[in-house]
């Protein structure tokens, strides 16, 4: 375990006999607890899916969840903790519920934008624990503002999550003024939206111009989507608002970078059609051309917002008409037309809630046109469900729909990437490089085959391809998708020999993360440049003591350069942080100058 002695020692004082969680008695908390704390990364997930099983479950609180939060913040505030922007998460979901720029938070204090706390009574809720959990969660507060300067840029993000949710504390903190400051110093897009997010929930209803100029004027495209639902959220209906959210509903890159967010939404283009219904309807007619283009391809939860805010657009509230007029037929006949809208349960449920057909016969029925039943997209349809399981459960799937059309596009984009995430890179290939053949659009999608073919690539061995995999991926992805790619192709730039280029590579990029680090010097140790690898690496170190590839790479750099002392230590620290490096430090020829010492044959086990 990772905390100290004194850690959890009040853990054992609460009755958690007499407290509930979804299933029952809370007596098995505590050991859940105790495991968020563990540097067992399986262990702690484990007690992460537990967490989210028990003292929140589908959005519900019990007499447990408030009881848990200060243990739960008592273990975010280690050092060393691993897995924390996970556990800030957990901590959020436990004060607020689900909580997206488009819902929540659902706290004890009451609403922000006219929400009621409405507790979910049905299932043992009540505002008492929803109270409760709020007041537990205070000192996580300014645990949150000394995170801000955290090196992972998630757990910054998070962070910011978290304070978003506790605007009861706001002013006693100074939350406000510590959160604009740290907007002006974050580079990083991801966080910097989180900052907007939070102070979209914590600046005074009353105060709007930080909120309208970073719509108008930030330089992240990302915050400026933050910013303004936000604004919509707070009331404002300024036109100018209506055309941005419009615009941003085809943006694919915004909609990737939205669904990194900690707050883990579906859709942007959902989101922000569920905010235009706020608006004025005559404004949200003008988004009318946008929603019916999105439902015809509608093939996922995100299209319930769309199709709320375009039931709206073209019926109002008034009532269900006999003969529907162009503009109403419209979108009906689109939502008839697109064979995949019908298998979106919630999305049926807003036709029935205007006593429209739920079934697609009768909705052509209705509308006096004949629909066709295509094999290849229901199975398309099947294949999409099953992925929601997981990859294993979509291969098969995917594989039938390539029975029933070998060229269709989205089953050799979808069967590769997921024979990719299986590590069945062999077979992944041909169906990658297909793929590719077939000519897909939108850059996310292409970064992400190449980049499954650099992976499969690699594995099989040729090296040189997979360089060239991984540059085509860097040149479509961006975030941390890009780094990652990056990162690859310096890797493979090492592996190759060419460990000048690695590092030329990573002088065209200053971006200090520690895996940007990492990588640098791992380059420069391939390089000879033993003593600037000690520097960059002493970096990483700093961030993360038990970086174990880190803690390899710079006891190859002291070996190398004959400090034998520090090469020992450093072997040391990185098999006691990674057992399973002992025999591939035994193999390196980095260490043939201290390979006869008898403390390097104890420290590998004699390998």
């Amino acid at each position: 375990m990772i905390y100290g002695r004194r850690m959890l020692e009040h853990l054992d004082d609460v009755d958690w006999n007499s407290l509930e969680h979804a299933y029952g008695s809370a007596s098995d908390v505590p050991d859940m607890i105790r495991a968020l704390g563990s540097d067992d990364d399986e262990l702690c997930q484990e007690a992460l899916h537990a967490a989210y099983g028990n003292i929140f479950h589908q959005g519900t609180r019990y007499t447990a969840t408030p009881k848990a939060i200060p243990f739960l913040i008592e273990i975010a505030s280690q050092p060393r903790m691993k897995q924390l922007d996970d556990l800030l998460s957990l901590l959020v979901h436990c004060v607020a519920g689900y909580f997206s720029p488009v819902g929540g938070p659902r706290t004890g204090s009451g609403p922000i934008f006219g929400e009621p706390p409405e507790p979910m009574s049905d299932y043992g809720e009540t505002l008492e624990i929803l109270e409760g959990c709020e007041r537990a969660a205070e000192p996580a507060v300014p645990l949150c503002l000394r995170l801000l300067s955290h090196a992972d840029r998630e757990v910054r993000a998070n962070a910011c999550y978290l304070l978003a949710a506790l605007r009861q504390f706001a002013a006693r903190y100074e939350v406000v003024p510590r959160l604009r400051d740290h907007l002006s110093r974050e580079t990083e897009p991801h966080v910097r939206a989180m900052t907007a997010f939070a102070l979209t929930h914590l600046l005074p209803m009353s105060e709007t111009s930080l909120l309208e100029q970073l719509v108008r004027d930030d330089r992240d495209g990302i915050v400026r989507v933050i910013a303004a639902m936000g604004c919509v959220r707070r009331g404002s209906k300024a036109p100018e608002l209506a055309s941005l959210l419009i615009q941003w509903m085809s943006d694919e890159g915004l909609g990737a970078a939205y669904t990194e967010l900690p707050f883990h939404a579906d859709d942007l283009a959902g989101d922000l059609a569920s905010l235009l219904t706020l608006l004025d309807r005559d404004v949200l007619r003008t988004a009318l051309p946008t929603l019916v283009e999105r439902l015809r391809t509608a093939d996922d939860f995100g299209v319930v917002g769309i199709l709320d805010a375009a039931l709206a657009a073209v019926f109002g509230g008034d009532p269900l008409p006999e003969t529907p007029n162009a503009e109403q037929r419209e979108v009906l006949e689109t939502l008839a037309r697109n064979q995949a809208f019908w298998s979106i349960g919630n999305a049926l449920t807003l036709l029935m809630d205007r006593n429209l057909p739920s079934m697609r016969e009768e909705m052509a029925e209705y509308l006096g046109i004949t629909v066709e039943h295509d094999p290849i997209e229901a199975a398309r349809i099947g294949a999409r469900s099953m992925g929601m399981f997981g990859p294993e459960r979509a291969i098969e799937e995917w594989q039938k729909v390539i029975d029933l059309s070998p060229d269709d596009l989205e089953a050799r984009c979808q069967l590769g990437l997921a024979l990719v995430a299986t590590e069945q890179t062999d077979a992944a290939v041909p169906h990658l490089r297909r793929a590719l053949e077939l000519g897909p659009t939108g850059d996310d999608l292409l970064g992400r085959l190449w980049f499954g073919l650099g992976l499969s690539l690699h594995r099989a061995g040729s090296t040189e391809e997979a360089l060239a995999a991984f540059t085509e991926a860097e040149t479509h992805l961006g975030g941390e998708a890009r780094d990652m790619a990056r990162q690859n192709r310096v890797a493979m730039l090492q592996r190759l020999g060419r460990a000048e280029e690695a590092l030329a590579l990573r002088t065209e990029d200053e971006r200090e993360t520690s895996d940007e680090l990492f990588h640098y010097g791992l380059a420069q140790v391939k390089a000879g440049k033993y003593a600037d690898c000690i520097a960059t690496i002493t970096r990483v170190l700093e961030q993360e003591p038990d970086h174990a590839l880190a803690l390899y790479t710079i006891a190859c750099a002291y070996a190398l350069s004959g400090d034998a002392e520090k090469a020992f230590a450093s072997i040391e620290r990185a098999i006691e942080s990674d057992p399973d490096l002992a025999p591939d430090i035994a193999g390196d020829s980095d260490f043939d100058n201290i390979r006869d010492d008898p403390r390097f044959i104890e420290l590998v086990g004699g390998n």
